[in-house]
C-alpha cells in the first residue's frame, strides 16, 4: 500500500510540473511588466517615430505601434489618449495575424485598458498599431503587463525600411467607407491604404509623416506655407491642432525606400485659387520646394529610392516631374515617378469624403509593388 502512494504521489508531482495554466509562475529573473525605461527596450519593437516623456511612450504618427512577445495568456495594456478629437482605431494582431483584417481596438478614454487573451498559455506575439491620424488625439503607452513573461524581440535587420509621407491619401482617409458619407476614424485606416500595403508585401518596417489636409509646402492647415510636410519630416510628429511637435527626429533607421504622395492640397488648397502673377509665383514656390525636399531626402538617404506618386495628368505631379528633368544623372537613377489610382477607376467605387477606397489603394499598391521590384531585378 505505501508504494502504491508513493506512486500516486510521483504522478502528481509530475503533472504539476507539466501543467501550462495561468498559475505558471516565472523565475525572479523574467520581467512581467515593462513600462518606463522598460517601454523602450530589447523587449518591445516599435513601429515608427516615438519618444519617451512622463514615464510614457508617446506616438502621434499614424501606422505606430509596436510588437511584443511574450510567455503567459493574457496581456494588459495600459494606453492614454490626451486632446482628443475623435475616437482613436488600432488593428490588433495575435501571433502573426494580419494586421489588415485582425481585431480592432477602440480607443475612447483618456486612459484605457486593453485587455488580449489567449487560449493557451504558451509563447505569443502580440502587435498594435494605430490606423488613425495625429490630428485625431496625442496617444501614448504607459505600461505592458502580462500574466507570464516577456522575451526579448529580435528584429530583422535585412527587411527593407519604408518611410512613407503624404496627407489624406496615403492616410487611408476614408478608405474603408462609401460614397456620400463623411470621414470618420471608423472608416479610415492607414493600414488599408497603398503606402502601407506596399510596405507589407515586402515584409518592411515602416514609419508615417503624414496627416490629412497638409501640403508639401502649402495645406489647408497653413496656406501660408510656413508649416507643411517638409517640415515636419525632421520632427518626431503632428499634434491634434495639427501644429508640429518641436522635437527633433534623429532619422537614425535610414530607408531603403521613401513612398511620397503630396502636392494635392498644395494646389487645392492654395494654387488654384489664385491667378495671374500670383498663381506662377505659388507654382514656383512648389516647385522650389520639391527641388530642396529630393536634394535634402537624397542628402539624408543617399541609397533610398524615392517613389514619388501621382495621378495621371495631376497637376502637382506635372510640375514636379518638371523638377524630376532637372536633376543630376545620379538623383535621378534614384527618383521615380510612379502613376498610382484615381478614385472611381475602374469603376470602382469610392470611399468616404471623396477619397480613394481600399479597392483603389490595392491597385495603387500594386503598381509600387510592380516598380520596386523592377529595382530589386535590375539591381539598382
Amino acid at each position: 500500500m505505501k508504494k502504491v502512494l508513493i506512486l500516486l504521489l510521483m504522478i502528481f508531482t509530475l503533472a504539476g510540473c507539466s501543467q501550462t495554466d495561468d498559475t505558471e509562475e516565472p523565475t525572479e529573473d523574467y520581467i512581467k511588466l515593462l513600462d518606463k525605461e522598460n517601454l523602450n527596450s530589447s523587449y518591445i519593437e516599435w513601429y515608427g517615430r516615438h519618444i519617451v516623456q512622463n514615464n510614457r511612450v508617446y506616438f502621434y504618427h499614424t501606422a505606430t505601434g509596436f510588437k511584443v512577445l511574450f510567455h503567459g495568456r493574457v496581456l494588459n495594456i495600459t494606453m492614454h489618449l490626451e486632446d482628443k478629437n475623435h475616437d482613436i482605431y488600432y488593428s490588433v494582431g495575435k501571433d502573426g495575424e494580419d494586421l489588415v483584417s485582425s481585431e480592432v481596438f477602440v480607443q475612447s478614454d483618456e486612459i484605457s485598458i486593453l485587455t488580449i487573451e489567449f487560449d493557451s498559455y504558451a509563447d505569443h506575439t502580440v502587435e498594435v498599431v494605430k490606423r488613425s491620424e495625429p490630428e485625431d488625439g496625442i496617444t501614448s503607452i504607459e505600461s505592458i503587463e502580462t500574466n507570464g513573461y516577456f522575451k526579448e524581440v529580435l528584429t530583422n535587420d535585412e527587411q527593407p525600411h519604408f518611410l512613407i509621407m503624404g496627407a489624406s491619401g496615403i492616410s487611408g482617409h476614408g478608405a474603408l467607407g462609401s460614397p456620400g458619407q463623411p470621414r470618420t476614424t471608423l472608416n479610415s485606416s492607414s493600414l488599408h491604404a497603398f503606402g502601407y500595403l506596399t510596405a507589407k508585401a515586402f515584409r518592411g518596417s515602416y514609419e508615417f509623416v503624414a496627416n490629412s489636409g497638409w501640403g508639401l509646402k502649402f495645406g489647408y492647415n497653413d496656406p501660408s506655407g510656413e508649416v507643411n510636410i517638409a517640415k515636419a519630416y525632421d520632427y518626431i510628429g503632428i499634434d491634434h491642432n495639427q501644429d508640429i511637435v518641436e522635437i527633433e527626429y534623429n532619422h537614425a533607421k535610414v530607408p531603403d525606400y521613401i513612398i511620397i504622395n503630396l502636392g494635392g492640397n498644395d494646389y487645392t488648397a492654395v494654387i488654384n485659387r489664385l491667378s495671374g502673377f500670383d498663381k506662377t509665383e505659388k507654382i514656383l514656390e512648389f516647385k522650389q520646394e520639391v527641388a530642396s525636399f529630393i536634394l535634402k531626402l537624397r542628402s539624408d538617404a543617399p541609397n533610398a529610392h524615392i517613389l514619388w506618386t501621382m495621378t495621371e495628368g495631376s497637376q502637382n505631379g506635372t510640375a514636379a516631374n518638371e523638377v524630376f528633368a532637372q536633376l543630376s544623372e545620379d538623383d535621378k537613377a534614384f527618383v521615380h515617378m510612379v502613376i498610382i489610382q484615381q478614385v472611381g477607376d475602374d469603376e470602382d467605387l469610392a470611399g468616404a469624403n471623396g477619397h480613394a477606397s481600399y479597392i483603389t489603394h490595392q491597385k495603387s499598391a500594386q503598381n509600387l509593388i510592380d516598380v520596386i521590384n523592377d529595382i530589386v531585378a535590375n539591381g539598382l
